[in-house]
Formats: C-alpha cells, structure tokens, sequence
C-alpha cells in the first residue's frame, strides 16, 4: 500500500518538474543584445533592425532572422549569433565583421561622365562603410546617368574595397558605334547617306543624335522609310544596318493647275531633288498665264555639300511674272483701256550660301540682284495704280535655330530665323500723279529690312520618330518685318491669302512694317487625312496709300481671320485645303504643304 502511494507521489513531482521546466524554458526573455565588432557603424542603426529586444520571449526563430537580418544590411562580411544562459533569462550577442570603410572611388572607362557626376548618383560614397546591397542601384543610377546625357553604357566591374586601400572600383564601358552599312538604295549613292549622319564609325553612340540623323535622313525627302537595325559587333561595339526605302524625287509636269488666286496656269516643269542620286537639285519650270507677257521660267540648282564644313550652294535664275491683284477688288469703275490685273514681272538672280553651324543653328548669306517691270493696272475711270519699274541688288543676313523632328510636318519642336537685309534700289519710272505727290522717290534710294519669324510646335504625344507617326498638334507663329528707308512698292511686306493671313485676298494689305500671329490645333483623321482648326492675326501697314475700297493703315490695326482645313499627305507634301473667314467673308485657298 505504502509502495504503491510512494509510487504515485513519485510520478506526480517529475510530472511537475517537467512542467515546471518546460515552463521556464518557454518563459525565457532577453536580458540584453549586443553587436561586438562594429568600427564604423554605430550599434544603433544595426539594433533598430532586429526583433530581439531586452524584455521580449526569446526563441530561436527570432534569433535566426536576427541573423538574415544584419546580413540583409549589406554591411557584414560576417555574422555569427551567440546565446549565454542566465538564471533569469538569456544574453544575445552578434559577433560581426564589418565590410571595409570607403575611402575613394575610382571610375575605369568613363569619358562622357566625369567621376564628380558619377559620384553623385551613387550611392556607396568614401566615407562609408562598403554596402554589398547598393551595388545593384549603383549600376542602375549610372546608367540612367548615361541615358539622360544620350548615351548607352556597359558596367563591365563593380569591385569591392579591401581594407588595407578602401578602393572601391567601378569599370565602364561605353558603347561606340563600329559599322554604317546601308541597304535598300538604289538611287542613293551610299556615300550620299552617309554625309548626313553626324554619328561616324568609331564614336561613341548618342542616342540622341541617331535620332536626328534618322530625321536629317528623312528631312532630305529622299526616302519614305527608314529602317535602322543594330547588332553587337563586339562588347562595347554596335554596328548599324539602314535599311531604306526610296521615294521618287523627280517630277516631270505639264498639263494645267489653278493657283493661289484662281487663276488658270499652263505648266512644264522638270524637277529633281536628287539628280543622278548626288542630292544636288536641278529643275526647270515654265508656266504660261496667257496674254503677251504671260510666261516665267525659273532654273535651280543647288549644292548641298559644297566642301567638307558641308556649305550648301543655292542658285536661282529667273525672268517670272509675279501676281499681286485683280483690279476688280479694289473697287470702282474700270478703265477698260488699262488692264485688270496688277503684276511684276521680275527678271534676275539669287545666290545663297549656308552652312551649318552645329546639328541646329545654321548661318547663311544670299545675294539678289533683280529688274522689276510692272504693268499699269486699272482702279477707276480716273487713272491706274501705283506704278514703279527699277531695279535693286541687296544682301541678307539670316541665322537659323531649327530643332523640329520633321521639318515638312512637324509635331515638336522650334524654329526662328532672323533676317537682315540690306540694299538698293533704283526707281527709273513712276506714275507722275504719285511722283508730284511725293509718294514715289526717281532714283537710288537705300532700305534695310528686319525680321524675325518664330515657330513653335508641341504634341502631348511626344516627338515623331517617323514622318507617318499620327500626332496631335499644336502650332504656334510669330512674325514681325520691318523696313528703313525708301523702297518702291513691289517691295513692302504683303500680307493676305493662304500663306499669311486667311479669309483675306492675296496681299490684302501692304506696308513698311508687318505682323503675323497664328494658330494651329492639328488634329489626324486617317494616315493620310489631317484636320486643322486656325486663327490668324496680323497686319500690314505704314506704306503707299489707300488705293479706292483697298484700305491700308498707317498704323498697326490687326485683322483677324479663322477657320478649318484640312491636309492631304501626297508625295509632293502636304496638300492644304483651308476656309478662313475675314471681315469681309469666307475664302477658299489651295496650296501645298504647311502653312508654317
């Protein structure tokens, strides 16, 4: 009885002995936890990542990701945990080895970057122990350095300090271009093509300016596509394929068009933008308005590449009769003795020359040297309209920015040119009413004229990177033009029509003084069908007089003139419809490409 008594007692105190045990041990709580090792790191920023805090139970799953925890910091060659058991609970510590103290960077490879810039995006820095962790973003923050400059680079190295130098190494290397080859082109001479890309074998690749050589390529209308391929040659080394698609350059014309101002044109033209493939333009155009004095002929020739700073040689000859108006608009009776429409037939030459000055700005000068005969228009039963004949030789001036993606049509980007052209001219005849009347000044006289014509054009969609790219676009232009001195009337500044002021008759408004602000909301309908909403406000004035019902001003009175179009992509450009309406009405104008 006392055995089996004893027995039960027995088996009851280690059943609670265990228990009590079992208790303290899963009752164990941190005493403390230390980091032993550290040398450039304070013990703080390692402890604020652990979950082992004085206080708190301990277990070994915490232990554990304590430990992945400190060498998840990237700061650790090593880390070994320890645990020391205490009669009121446990003591942790980790024992780690720091990764070595940065004390320089060093960039191997880097020409476009200098180390200063690369530092700067980094972000394992001298004065910092080495982080295994940022590595990865280091690599990605130099190549987005790179990318934002234009250009495409190849980490190669990413070396870690040692602690006796603290050197931490960074090997680049970034991408040249190897070969240009080009395929597809059967008029083109290859050599021709190869002029235009500013990127050469052996450079290093910009990505930007590939993209404008693509673009200069297509500005050239040589091509309807452009298809650009690369391949890795070698590390470090791309090599391109163009793979081209012509388009024809030549037009050889005759038949019949209405122009500007309705009236009926007989035409002969032969045209080549890029004859024999060389890209030099020659063309011939003849066209006959009718009656005794109704033909023009114009030749052109230009050079694109005279000499190796690739000047452009641009040569005109002419003897062509220039409309302005029909007498009819302005109103009363007419003379049916005089004739009815007002022209110039003007006889002579331009020369120009123009060079490039980076891939934007180009500089350029043009001479003009011309003879100017003009018929004795009717405006009433009382006399004709102010007419001069003479002949004036200037020079001009012109500098050029010019960064669009396209220049025929384009979607982003801006253009301003400034002009100043200075000459002379020399009035032989004139109607006697205007001479006693002091309008009109015999003889040499000398002039200089100014302006400034600025572009702007923004898509939300971004720039195109091919002429066919459908785009939204907004269009802004700027004009002003100003004339010193005496000129005779053929040489005011005209403003009126389709390429100025719509809604208006052509050359609606003259003057020594002219201003142009317009507006284009460009909206695409189908590939080849474009809408256009536009305003146009400008005005010309401060010239010859008012002649019957063709009002001018002395002063700046803006005339405004709205409405929509529509443009038509034909191999020609841009064929453009548009209806402004103007003070006096609407008005339909023809023409080609963009107004601005």
């Amino acid at each position: 009885m006392f055995i089996g008594n004893a027995h039960r007692y027995g088996m009851a105190t280690l059943i609670l002995s265990l228990s009590l045990l079992l208790g303290f041990a899963q009752e164990r709580r941190v005493e403390s936890v230390v980091i032993r090792g550290l040398r450039n790191i304070s013990e703080t920023a390692v402890t604020a990542a652990l979950r082992l805090k004085p206080g708190e139970p301990f277990t070994e799953a915490a232990l554990e990701s304590d430990r992945r925890a400190i060498e998840g910091m990237g700061l650790f060659s090593a880390v070994r945990p320890s645990v020391e058991q205490t009669e009121t609970g446990v003591r942790v510590a980790f024992d780690v080895v720091e990764n070595p103290l940065i004390r320089e960077v060093r960039f191997v490879g880097n020409t476009v970057l200098t180390p200063e810039q690369l530092l700067e995006v980094i972000r394992n820095k001298p004065g910092f122990v080495f982080n295994t962790n940022l590595a990865e973003s280091d690599i990605r923050a130099i190549r987005d350095a790179y990318q934002r400059a234009g250009y495409i680079v190849l980490p190669e190295g990413y070396t870690a300090p040692d602690y006796e130098t603290g050197v931490l190494t960074i090997t680049l290397s970034e991408l040249r271009v190897g070969q240009i080859k080009v395929e597809g082109n059967a008029k083109t001479r290859t050599h021709v093509i190869l002029r235009e890309l500013r990127t050469k074998p052996g450079d290093l690749f910009n990505i930007t300016r590939w993209q404008r050589d693509i673009n200069r390529l297509y500005n050239t209308g040589y091509f309807d596509q452009i298809i650009p391929e690369d391949s890795l040659a070698a590390p470090g080394v791309i090599d391109f394929t163009l793979r081209v698609k012509e388009r024809p350059t030549g037009r050889l014309n005759v038949g019949f068009a209405i122009d500007s101002h309705r009236r009926l044109i007989g035409l002969a033209e032969i045209f080549e933008t890029n004859f024999q493939g060389t890209g030099r333009t020659v063309g011939v155009n003849f066209q006959s308005t009718g009656g005794r004095n109704g033909n023009s002929i114009e030749l052109l020739f230009t050079e694109p590449y005279l000499d190796r700073h690739r000047t452009t040689l641009s040569v005109s000859l002419y003897n062509k009769l220039v409309y302005r108006f029909t007498s009819n608009f302005f109103g009363g009776q007419i003379d049916p003795d005089l004739e009815e429409r007002y022209d110039e037939r003007r006889r002579g030459a331009t020369l120009g020359l123009s060079r490039p000055l980076n891939d934007f700005v180009t500089a350029s000068i043009g001479l003009r040297a011309e003879d100017v005969n003009t018929n004795r228009v009717a405006t009433d039963q009382g006399g004709g309209f102010i007419r001069q004949d003479g002949s004036l030789a200037s020079i001009s001036l012109r500098g050029v920015y010019n960064n669009r993606d396209f220049d025929l049509d384009p979607a982003q980007g801006q253009y301003l040119a400034l002009t100043l052209e200075p000459g002379i001219t020399n009035v032989r005849t004139a109607e006697q009413q205007f001479i006693d009347a002091g309008v009109v000044k015999l003889g040499q006289s000398n002039f200089l004229r100014a302006s400034i014509d600025y572009r702007f054009y923004y898509s939300p969609q971004g720039r195109r990177t091919q002429p066919d790219d459908r785009r939204q676009v907004f269009g802004i232009r700027a004009y002003y033009g100003t004339i010193t001195g005496t000129v005779p009337f053929f040489e005011q500044f005209f403003i009126g029509g389709a390429e100025t002021l719509r809604g208006y008759p052509e050359d609606r408004f003259w003057g020594k003084n002219a201003a142009l602000l317009s507006f284009e909301f460009r909206q695409p309908i189908e590939k080849a069908f474009t809408a256009v909403f536009f305003v146009d406000i400008g005005h010309a004035w401060g010239g010859y007089p008012t002649v019957n019902d063709f009002t001018q001003s002395r002063s700046f009175k803006p005339e405004i003139g709205y409405g929509l179009g529509i443009r038509v992509r034909t191999p020609l450009g841009p064929l453009r419809i548009d209806y402004g309406i103007g003070r006096d009405g609407g008005r339909t104008h023809f023409s080609v490409g963009q107004v601005f």
